[in-house]
């Protein structure tokens, strides 16, 4: 079903064996406990998430999920000769989005809520959920209405946006064993919930994987101050974890090789050796259930609902890429190697594994004379927020105003409303939870937590979260971003963007719910403002004298763009094309073995050998999550920096462009094939050529 792809792949828990009358059920019928309870709420009522219980959260789904039995029935029960895509699609879709009113406000509480028993009962009642819809999508009288329709007149005559939502439907249930014999569909159940006991396995041993490098002040050599004072302990010993912010920044200042090279050991080595025995059983079942569903492979599968379509697709991108990338990359080798030379005074021909991320920061230094201790002074993180308003305003032709002591779930969070500039009404509301705290999620992402949909008289008000985890104000500064974190704020803000700006009738469709090599474009293409002149002038503001960056220090930020890009990219094809292979041609009765694989593939594609004794697999967890489908991230740069042309060549804040890129490609969603859409917008078919000069590669790439 469409609604199991809004659950993150943690909560992937496969329990075909139970059936929807077994959902646990308690005594809800009370209408005062329906009415207090802060997650059932009415039309564009705000969430009361300080109030939110553990009570609350378990009522809520017991509740929610009978509305959803009471709309399944009411689907199924429709005479066939009434049945339209009104009672019968839209009111699934319906069903899909008031249990999503539940589960997705409870995926945000179980990565962000500082409360554990909140974080808890989140995750317990969204694999309730989620085994709802595994029913669901097995439901063979649900199955049989929805393909009775598909062959009505009006199913034939249906717009695009709904024709595509059918036919998603009835792929979906056809993935899901729905067609095949009862012996293969028990088959397909096993194979199914053995994949996702082992996904949750592999996770697992992934995040209770502790490893720390503990060093003492003679072995501090080269790190920032700041850095060293938050990883000084009581004993006076630093402690060095595996995190990124802990582990990138070692990489690249500290000037012991040997600590470097013990480090980055330790970070390949994250899940093993557990791990390696999990992937390569996922990888047997996956392979077991496309060929059940009769794939040639896992990976044509699950590629076929993306742009790519198919598995050669992917294969003549990645092949393509390579052949214009290798020249420059190879250049890159060499500059890193001079540069190693020079600082070493030796002669080594290779730059090892643990030494990139160190000799790519000094050349940042000594070749482009950035400092990004410098450059954070002019990223204050109010006036990125500030930067992002003002753009994207201008841009699309909005308006934000903060909220006044909102409902949260933590005092650093805070509330936005997104209004129409041109008549002031309220679209959309999204909040900030922007600095690191214990036991929050560690990374960036968009939380969707109410989706946009087209109701009877009105449009349901799209809200959403912005997590990140960036620097923390100091005791006598302000929070102070480095410009690869406002690069990530506005990428992140892109996808808010594309959830807060939709106007599709289906939630199913509405916001970022495209095709997975799409689903990033957009906002790949919001990066590009945080390297711009003009739009970095109306926020880049020295935080102590308020003086706009100065052209200097930019012209050497915008040189060094493209430090290393070759074999930055190289390093992507390759972790797409071990994705693919593995999803391809892995067999666990072969002679080869993953590490065998993967060894193979970073020194056939990429210019750094791979380092004996380590199993970056085991920690991989993209591998779970893409499914053949990593390749997407590249993917949808092309059509990032293509669209992105569109604003060179126009104007970066041409608000013209702006509301076009609006209307063809945000609003959207995933209501129409997403090349139609970039074609639409560029008023032409796409290419690779903006792609390969923001890369700086174009210069090199062949005829």
């Amino acid at each position: 079903m469409k609604f199991l792809r809004y659950f993150s792949s943690s909560f992937l828990i496969i329990l075909f064996n139970l059936t929807c009358h077994n959902i646990p059920k308690g005594e809800i019928s009370n209408s005062q406990s329906v009415k207090d309870n802060p997650l059932i709420y009415s039309k564009n009522q705000n969430i009361d998430f300080a109030a939110i219980n553990e009570y609350d959260i378990k009522n809520a789904t017991e509740y929610v999920l009978r509305e959803a039995d009471l709309i399944l029935s009411e689907i199924i029960t429709v005479p066939t000769a009434k049945r339209t895509f009104v009672n019968t699609l839209l009111r699934l879709d319906d069903l899909y989005d008031t249990v999503s009113k539940v589960s997705s406000p409870l995926e945000l509480l179980a990565s962000v809520h500082p409360n554990r028993k909140i974080r808890d009962k989140s995750d317990e009642s969204i694999l309730i959920i989620q085994r709802y819809f595994i029913e669901l999508s097995a439901n063979e009288a649900l199955y049989e209405v929805v393909h009775q329709f598909s062959t009505s007149k009006e199913a034939h005559e249906l717009p695009l946006n709904q024709k595509r939502f059918l036919e998603s439907e009835l792929r979906d249930f056809r993935n899901s064993g729905l067609g095949l014999s009862m012996k293969d569909r028990e088959k397909l159940k096993r194979i199914q919930n053995r994949i996702s006991e082992l996904s949750l396995k592999f996770e697992n041993n992934l995040a209770s994987h502790l490893d720390t490098l503990f060093i003492t002040h003679n072995m501090i050599a080269g790190l920032p101050d700041d850095y060293k004072q938050n990883h000084l302990q009581a004993d006076g010993k630093y402690a060095i974890d595996l995190s990124y912010p802990s582990f990138y920044p070692f990489m690249e200042y500290a000037e012991s090789d040997s600590l470097r090279k013990v480090l980055r050991y330790k970070f390949l080595n994250r899940g093993i050796p557990y791990n390696l025995n999990i992937l390569d059983e996922i990888l047997f079942n996956r392979k077991s259930l496309s060929e059940l569903l009769k794939y040639p492979s896992y990976a044509a599968l699950n590629i076929e609902d993306a742009m790519a379509k198919t598995p050669e697709a992917v294969w003549r991108f990645e092949k393509d890429l390579i052949k214009k990338i290798n020249q420059i990359a190879d250049v890159d080798t060499e500059e890193l190697l001079q540069l190693k030379r020079d600082l070493k005074g030796d002669d080594d021909e290779i730059i090892f594994d643990w030494e990139k991320h160190y000799y790519e920061n000094k050349l940042l230094q000594k070749k482009y004379n950035v400092d990004s201790e410098e450059v954070k002074q002019y990223f204050q993180v109010d006036n990125v927020i500030n930067g992002l308003f003002i753009i994207s305003s201008q841009l699309f032709n909005l308006k934000f105003l903060e909220i006044d002591n909102p409902s949260v779930w933590h005092s650093d969070v805070r509330m936005f409303e997104v209004r129409e500039n041109a008549d002031n009404r309220l679209i959309g509301q999204f909040y900030l939870d922007l600095y690191p705290r214990e036991n929050k999620y560690q990374h960036a992402a968009a939380f969707s937590i109410v989706s946009g949909k087209k109701l009877n008289s009105w449009y349901q008000r799209p809200i959403s979260c912005l997590v990140c985890n960036f620097p923390p104000p100091g005791k006598n500064t302000p929070a102070l971003l480095l410009h690869e974190d406002v690069e990530t704020f506005f990428h992140e803000f892109g996808h808010l963007l594309h959830d807060i700006l939709t106007k599709t009738e289906l939630s199913s469709q509405a916001g970022s719910s495209v095709a997975m090599d799409f689903v990033e474009a957009p906002s790949q293409m919001l990066e590009n403002w945080v390297w711009n002149k003009q739009s970095l002038s109306l926020f880049a503001t020295h935080y102590k004298t308020n003086e706009i960056i100065p052209d200097s220090l930019l012209n050497r930020m915008m040189k060094a763009r493209n430090i290393q890009s070759g074999n930055n990219l190289l390093q992507q094809i390759f972790y797409g094309i071990l994705d693919l292979t593995l999803h391809e041609e892995f067999d666990s009765s072969n002679v080869k073995s993953t590490t065998e694989i993967m060894s193979e593939l970073q020194n056939s594609i990429t210019n750094y050998a791979y380092t004996e004794g380590t199993h970056q697999q085991a920690s991989f967890d993209h591998l779970l999550d893409y499914g053949a489908s990593y390749y997407g991230y590249l993917w949808s740069e092309v059509f990032a920096a293509d669209m992105y042309s569109v604003f060179e060549k126009e104007g970066v804040l041409n608000q013209e462009v702006g509301l076009w890129f609006r209307k063809t490609i945000l609003e959207k969603g995933g209501s129409e094939n997403p090349m139609n859409l970039v074609k639409a917008f560029l008023r032409r078919d796409p290419n690779n050529e903006a792609f390969l000069k923001s890369q700086g590669i174009s210069e090199y790439s062949e005829n």
